[in-house]
């Protein structure tokens, strides 16, 4: 039966390799591995607060640097949410630091990388973020975490947004896509790409084309997340505002305005970015001004704590705008003196071009014709270079569509003809290698039965001979002969005597030394009194050394392990304080600690070397210490609070040794 068990499992195996391998490592059934991922992937940017409490969490349970600095890695991901970029920064060159000193690189530390390059890049400038989501991808694929890669790209695509790259930024979207498609991966994360794709393509002013990425993913509007819902809105409001529909803009922004508002402590840059907009609005509307000036004020205020130079330079167009929409020329002059110095560079065309229209209307408004005349010649090279930048973007992208489509098409006729191909070698291979490992299996279990059936004779010989040595044993010496004995010699001896003491001493401590061998755990008090008489015995034949006992609290009913004081006792005596040149001392410290209960064995003899040759001829064959480990190690893995044992050398002189029993521990191990 057992044969053929392990022949299917052998031909369970086979399927499995011939059909591909994924490689494992132990750290992906780690349970702080499996929490700091489920909080990266799920619900780092939703919840912010269980993620950090999670994330502590994750990093106790830690076994090891690797585990540690993953989830530091993720921790950055959650102050980056938290624009606590300075804290960020620095957990991010920790995580670098350590992976990057390795003499070899498993997967979670490209993972680590990955996460780290990806974090780094919103900390960036554009071209430097581009640099670093490009290295994000190559670690996420050398850790062979490819469901990680659309995302990836979606932030790549972001990255030449800000450089103004529009065609490749549309790329980068489709490439996710095409990634999703390979992997099979659900419509959520695809939707993320698509609204992407609708973001990019308002920004190259192919409405039907965005309008046609937008509806694909508005559907499942109410199974996103509030941020993926406040990027899709938002996208419908500059898709209706670039068109100049502006009833419908503001309709959409009413549609994620609350609810964004009473999550703006986990959303600050989003709603500031609402601020802006609905500002922007209700210039164009030409409603709540008043609440429009309020907002401004707001996001303004926000955006130069963020150091937000583009937001900016539109929120200062936009102040003006309102001034000039309230008749408030004195504000407005204000306003243009302030903005006179401002920066154009990297700033986009369309926000210049606004600033332009905006200036024109106040000097006209304030009698200065030739100063709005000038700006009004020198909007014109602008506007030219906007219509140009459009047709060239519109080109380019559709350059890069038919190359990225006509690039998978053949990819996927390629990858068709090789899995083709690999099946069947996969199929060639998988009926050869069951073959070879059925023999195999089945010399392998005629030897193991061969070898089974030999092993059982022997023991039952062995078995047989230690039962009869027993047996012998028995006959010759019991434990009610032993005690006869003494009784015999007892009796022989006055009671008043210290030969009747001391025999009366060693009955009891070898009838206690019986008792206590069938018992795995005793009450503190038996094996107090199981001390006292050995130490008492030992004093009586001579030892010279002196003990004492302190007790603080009610402890007498604590369970302990048997013989685990009287065990170090022993040691103490019988190697401790041979040859040496004081009198020995051994001070036994027993008091109640929190959880628990702390024993303390301190002697002033030799210190402690299990490693060092040793002078003393009574020497320790580790039997006793053993047993106290080896009970340790079996019951601790049966309770949840562990017995912890510790031997250490005495700060001067002599052992010190450290023993903490918890109250609610179990000694039921079978």
């Amino acid at each position: 039966m057992k044969s053929i068990i392990y022949f299917l499992c052998a031909c369970g195996i086979t399927c499995l390799l011939s059909t591909g391998c994924k490689h494992t490592t132990d750290y992906e059934k780690s349970p702080s591995v499996q929490l700091t991922t489920l909080i990266q992937d799920s619900i780092i940017r939703y919840k912010p607060q269980e993620a950090e409490m999670l994330l502590a969490k994750a990093k106790q349970q830690a076994q090891d640097s690797t585990e540690y600095y993953y989830a530091e890695a993720v921790h950055s991901s959650l102050l980056m949410t938290r624009q606590q970029e300075d804290s960020a920064f620095y957990y991010i060159n920790r995580c670098e630091k350590f992976c990057l000193s390795l003499p070899k690189l498993l997967p979670i530390h490209y993972l680590t990388l990955g996460i780290a390059e990806n974090n780094k890049a919103s900390l960036s400038d554009p071209l430097s973020a581009k640099i670093a989501y490009e290295k994000s991808i190559q670690y996420y694929q050398a850790a062979n975490m490819y469901k990680r890669l659309p995302n990836a790209y979606n932030n790549l695509g972001y990255a030449y947004y800000k450089l103004n790259n529009l065609p490749m930024q549309a790329y980068c979207y489709r490439k996710a896509l095409f990634i999703c498609d390979s992997l099979s991966l659900s419509q959520i994360n695809r939707n993320n790409s698509y609204s992407m794709l609708a973001f990019c393509y308002v920004q190259l002013k192919n409405y039907p084309q965005a309008y046609y990425y937008l509806n694909k993913v508005y559907p499942q509007i109410h199974d996103m997340p509030l941020y993926n819902r406040y990027f899709l809105i938002n996208t419908f409001v500059n898709f209706y505002y670039y068109q100049e529909k502006y009833e419908e803009s503001w309709n959409y922004l009413m549609k994620i305005f609350d609810e964004v508002t009473q999550h703006q402590n986990d959303m600050p840059s989003e709603y500031a970015t609402l601020e802006a907009n609905y500002a922007d609005l209700s210039i164009k509307l030409n409603k709540d001004l008043d609440k429009a000036k309020e907002y401004l004020q707001k996001a303004k205020t926000y955006f130069q704590h963020t150091k937000g130079v583009t937001s900016l330079y539109y929120i200062k167009t936009m102040e003006l705008e309102l001034a000039l929409k309230q008749n408030d020329l004195q504000t407005a002059t204000r306003l243009v003196q302030q903005i006179s110095d401002d920066s154009t560079l990297n700033m986009p065309i369309n926000y210049q071009q606004r600033r332009n229209d905006v200036l024109t209307e106040y000097y006209k408004r304030t009698g200065n014709y030739s100063k709005a005349l000038a700006i009004l010649e020198a909007q014109l090279p602008i506007e030219d270079s906007i219509r140009s930048e459009e047709h060239n973007n519109y080109v380019a992208e559709l350059d890069l569509r038919y190359k990225n489509d006509t690039t998978h098409l053949k990819n996927r006729i390629t990858i068709t003809n090789q899995k083709n191909e690999i099946k069947t070698l996969q199929l060639e291979i998988a009926l050869g290698v069951i073959l070879i490992l059925g023999l195999i299996v089945y010399f392998i279990e005629y030897k193991r039965r061969v070898k089974k059936n030999q092993q059982q004779e022997f023991k039952q010989h062995i078995y047989e001979i230690s039962k009869l040595k027993m047996q012998n044993i028995r006959e010759k010496i019991s434990p009610h002969f032993l005690f006869n004995v003494l009784n015999n010699e007892i009796n022989q001896h006055p009671e008043s005597t210290s030969e009747h003491q001391r025999l009366i001493r060693l009955t009891r401590l070898l009838r206690k030394g019986l008792d206590l061998s069938n018992r795995f755990a005793i009450p503190l008090s038996e094996e107090l009194d199981f001390v006292s008489n050995y130490v008492a015995l030992l004093q009586d034949t001579g030892k010279q050394f002196t003990f004492s006992l302190h007790k603080k609290g009610n402890v007498d009913d604590l369970q302990i392990p048997s013989m685990m004081i009287q065990i170090p006792i022993e040691n103490a005596i019988k190697h401790g304080f041979v040859n040496l040149n004081q009198a020995g001392h051994i001070d036994l410290i027993i008091e109640e600690a929190g959880q628990g209960v702390n024993i303390h064995i301190n002697n002033n003899g030799h210190k402690y070397t299990p490693f060092a040759p040793s002078s003393n001829k009574l020497e320790s064959t580790g039997t006793g210490l053993r047993i106290i480990y080896q009970s340790i190690q079996l019951l601790n893995t049966h309770n949840k609070e562990k017995i912890t044992f510790q031997i250490l050398p005495g700060k001067e002189e002599g052992t010190a040794i450290s023993i903490f029993i918890p109250y609610h521990y179990s000694y039921e191990w079978q």
